[in-house]
């Protein structure tokens, strides 16, 4: 009898099943960990910028602001760039911010944050970074008058809300 090479075609619908089987439970998570990484993404991106903001006002000893922008020279909501401003109003550094996040200010008076020259803020209060799936996936940091920044735990987050 001769001995046969290559895969019968129910062999090879089996793997083919089993494939689909196997990506239709691994897509939806990946999607889950995309959008969880663009969280904490965002949220690190703005906790390390608004560290510089306080280290560059204690090193320039002058006071340092930091807020969104649209247009990378003035502070408003509607923008997807975070910025830092000289007290003078130059642009020391910007970068951009996730469109599909958006950041709600709690506890803070303005969306703007000003570090003096001692490097504490005009205020404290706690930055939220939410999604489309609302606040239960929602990452978030909170900023001391001692200008110190941190993550916000999982307790913290329950009592607020992505509005």
């Amino acid at each position: 009898m001769k001995q046969q090479n290559g895969v019968t075609l129910i062999e090879l619908m089996i793997t083919i099943a089993i494939l689909v089987i196997a990506l239709s439970i691994g897509i939806p998570n990946m999607s889950q960990f995309l959008k969880n990484s663009e969280l904490i993404n965002t949220s690190n991106k703005v906790a390390t910028m608004m560290s510089l903001a306080r280290s560059e006002a204690t090193k320039r000893q002058t006071s340092i602001s930091i807020c969104q922008s649209s247009d990378h020279l003035t502070c408003n909501t509607a923008g997807k760039n975070l910025i830092i401003l000289n007290s003078d109003g130059s642009l020391l550094k910007t970068t951009p911010l996730s469109s599909d996040i958006d950041l709600y200010y709690q506890n803070l008076a303005s969306t703007t944050v000003t570090f003096s020259a001692t490097g504490s803020p005009n205020e404290s209060g706690q930055i939220l970074f939410c999604d489309d799936r609302g606040i239960s996936f929602a990452k978030g940091i909170a900023l001391n008058y001692g200008g110190q920044i941190r993550s916000l735990v999982t307790s913290e987050l329950s009592t607020t809300s992505c509005t």
